[in-house]
């Protein structure tokens, strides 16, 4: 099984793939602000390249849980996206709150210069989404 983890910003696509157990940084794709047409463009070919089972799509929810302005992007984004790909390809919406931050202070704690940091940043933020799904499906596995 081929999992492809996507981190939806309002100018860059962090991309991150793995097989189940370990989430690897794969790609950051670039777009024009909102140009949410060209991002989902760019999307569908790494998606063609790569040949993923399953998307887990970043789900920037609240702290609170509720759902504002940068989810509900994600949900437009999510049904477009699902209007454009086989059936077969399952999408998932995957809680990450505070992913972005995360990414970012590891880069910072690992020393990571500025510019290589907002290179860096956007797939980190989507291979720490993966690893996250990962390891609740680890986890929900064990508990059965």
């Amino acid at each position: 099984m081929k999992y492809l983890g996507i981190d939806l910003g309002s100018k860059t696509l962090g991309l991150a793939t793995g097989t189940g157990i370990i989430a690897s940084p794969w790609k950051t794709l670039r777009f024009k602000e909102h140009d949410f047409d060209l991002a989902l463009d760019m999307l569908l070919m790494a998606i063609g390249d790569y040949q993923p089972n399953e998307l887990i799509i970043g789900y920037p929810l609240n702290m609170d849980g509720s759902v504002g302005e940068s989810a509900q992007v994600v949900l437009e984004f999510k049904k477009l996206l699902e209007n454009k790909v086989s059936k077969d390809l399952t999408v998932v919406l995957f809680d990450e709150r505070r992913t972005t931050f995360s990414a970012n202070q590891a880069l910072i704690q690992g020393n990571v210069k500025r510019a290589k940091r907002k290179e860096l940043k956007d797939q980190l933020a989507a291979t720490i989404i993966l690893q996250t799904y990962f390891d609740k499906l680890k986890f929900e596995f064990q508990g059965r």
